[in-house]
């Protein structure tokens, strides 16, 4: 006999199952020292971590721009980020996931910095084993200029397996 009280049905996350789930948003101005051209470094950043969301996830530990995996178990997510930033006129930045600090070339996206923020997103399904962290890492492709990010953000989703 399946058991379909009000209360239950509106406890989603106690049912078998749910997903991992959880975001991380920075919006303030923060700069980004770049000691070698094209290499990505973390933005060593502290995200504001939305609790009021998250199931399984929490803001990482090892880098504060980053989520983490928490729920005890492996899991597919899919994972999302995006950034507003410049380095000065004429220069390329680029934006990339890393797992556990480890950059994830296929999600490499680059974009023209002017004087003005320019957008980078990215996106890619990855396979968190228990405390398992994704964060943010940033790259100017042009020149050993900083990186100024004004907003950024990452998201993970659960994905059914």
């Amino acid at each position: 006999m399946l058991f379909r009280s009000t209360a239950w049905n509106a406890l989603t996350y106690f049912l078998t199952g749910a997903h991992v789930r959880g975001q991380a948003s920075y919006s303030n101005t923060g700069t980004v020292s770049i000691a070698t051209q094209g290499t990505y470094v973390s933005t060593g950043l502290t995200a504001t971590f939305d609790s009021t969301t998250a199931y399984g996830i929490s803001l990482g530990t090892t880098d504060l721009f980053g989520l983490k995996n928490t729920s005890g178990a492996t899991q597919l997510v899919n994972v999302s980020a995006a950034i507003e930033a410049h380095a000065g006129n004429n220069q390329t930045i680029g934006l990339r996931l890393a797992k556990n600090g480890t950059g994830i070339a296929e999600t490499e996206c680059r974009t023209f910095s002017s004087s003005q923020d320019a957008p980078l997103v990215t996106q890619w399904l990855v396979s968190m084993a228990a405390n398992d962290e994704v964060s943010l890492q940033i790259a100017n492709h042009s020149a050993t200029s900083s990186i100024s990010v004004k907003r950024g953000r990452v998201v993970i989703t659960g994905i059914s397996q």
